[in-house]
């Protein structure tokens, strides 16, 4: 492919922001459309990027003849419907995490990018996030030896959800799906391996006058015997110095490494407050972020116009759906729940 390809925002919130600016940075690749709920937020990151195409419809954009690929960051209830959508029009797909509400929608999303042979990735960004690479490098090497448990926390300030009335249980599956997704994958990625029995606590604990799931903990036995805890909130006290305090720790039969996000290299105190700034997962660049966001978008691109497969294709997406059902299950019940391997 010698012309750039031409990729579609679709959702102009936060993550499409984010994304837009990464890809708009991004060789290889150039932002030529975006699509959002209404016409005036859609024309407003349009004119940030510099771009005049954008509007409400989706079907429109994928009659662009200059859309090759599809960024999906609305709220999660319309992933499957808008990926599906794109995917049977013959264009590449970049879903935000988490993929979708149920297994059923993501097999169906796998599906349709199979049956299109286009590529289907989903956003698990910190798979491209510099600490978690070098930690999954050096495991890899045999530095630590066998990894046998991990301890992963990620916790969000309860201020992230105020104004965000879609943050709820029904469309988002709570901090489960929402945030602990993210983890889910981070876990099996790191054990090189899939959990085969499950078991969690969860409830609203903090928050009030909200349907949202607000504290899961959950622990994975995987199949080579490694084992798992990972801590998920979005009930941390306001303010927090951070959006995102997160941390990985594994033990491995040599050794242990400890990735820490709270640990940011860059703080920073002034007149608002003090506040440890992302320097690592979407730092940015003036008008443009770089960091692990960045790494994300290019290795979507470089894949689709390589011809490679994606580190994260939608069958990620799927484990990770079908673990947090899982863990639903297992707190509903009292009782850890099996999931087969590849099922």
């Amino acid at each position: 492919m010698d012309t750039p390809l031409g990729i579609a925002i679709v959702g102009a919130g936060k993550a499409g922001t984010n994304l837009a600016q990464a890809f708009a940075a991004c060789p290889g690749a150039a932002v030529v459309r975006v699509v959002s709920r209404t016409d005036a937020s859609a024309r407003r990151l349009a004119e940030a990027l510099g771009i005049d195409r954008c509007g409400t419809r989706l079907d429109e954009a994928l009659a662009d003849a200059d859309v090759h690929a599809v960024v999906v960051a609305t709220p999660d209830k319309l992933h499957a419907e808008q990926a599906i959508a794109a995917a049977r029009a013959g264009r590449h797909v970049l879903c935000e995490k988490p993929m979708c509400r149920t297994e059923a929608e993501a097999e169906a999303m796998t599906a349709a990018a199979s049956d299109a042979g286009v590529t289907l990735m989903v956003g698990f960004v910190e798979r491209w996030n510099q600490p978690c690479v070098e930690a999954k490098a050096r495991i890899d090497a045999g530095e630590i030896g066998t990894p046998v448990m991990i301890l992963a926390r990620r916790c969000h300030p309860k201020a992230l959800v105020r104004g965000r009335d879609w943050l709820n249980d029904d469309e988002t599956g709570g901090v489960l799906n929402y945030a602990g997704t993210h983890n889910i994958d981070l876990v099996c990625w790191l054990m090189a391996d899939q959990p085969e029995r499950v078991y969690a606590e969860m409830g609203q604990l903090v928050l009030e006058g909200r349907n949202f799931t607000d504290c899961v903990v959950m622990t994975f036995r995987f199949a080579r015997g490694g084992i798992a805890t990972l801590y998920e909130s979005f009930a941390y006290p306001h303010p927090y110095p951070h959006g995102v305090d997160r941390s990985v720790e594994v033990l491995g039969t040599e050794g242990a490494l400890m990735v820490d996000f709270m640990r940011q290299p860059l703080a920073v105190h002034a007149s608002e407050g003090y506040k440890l700034a992302d320097s690592v997962t979407w730092p940015r660049r003036g008008a443009q972020l770089g960091g692990a966001i960045a790494a994300e978008a290019e290795h979507f691109v470089r894949a689709i116009r390589e011809g490679t497969p994606v580190q994260t294709p939608g069958e990620t997406g799927l484990l990770t759906i079908r673990l947090a059902n899982a863990a639903r299950e297992a707190c509903r019940t009292g009782r850890a729940v099996s999931v087969a391997p590849d099922a």
